[in-house]
């Protein structure tokens, strides 16, 4: 959906999450200067806090925005499928924070 809008998104997939890539991670951020976590755990105590503060502490300078991170809410897991749905990140609320990082949306 963000290349129908024009975006040209990179995406890094951490396969190791302790210890961080922070040599991909970095090539990215200096590429694109900002970084936006999606995550499925809870925002409270999840990885993407921590990896966002590390981005902050190492990368700050090279970020053009603040690090925006997407998590499922602050709640148990539903296991019906709507309830469920409600609790973790769409794709909508992806597309609109790139497009709010990035100011507005990309002419496609």
């Amino acid at each position: 959906e963000l290349v129908k809008k024009g975006y040209n998104p990179e995406v890094v997939d951490l396969i190791s999450l302790k210890p961080f890539d922070m040599e991909t991670i970095s090539k990215s951020i200096k590429k694109t200067r900002k970084a936006l976590i999606v995550e499925e755990c809870m925002k409270t105590g999840g990885i993407g806090a921590s990896l966002s503060a590390v981005i902050n502490e190492s990368l700050f300078n090279d970020l053009d925005h603040e690090v925006v991170r997407l998590s499922s809410q602050d709640v148990p897991t539903a296991y019906a499928y709507e309830l469920e749905a409600a609790t973790i990140v769409q794709s909508s609320q992806v597309v609109e924070s790139v497009e709010r990082m990035c100011g507005a949306t990309v002419a496609a």
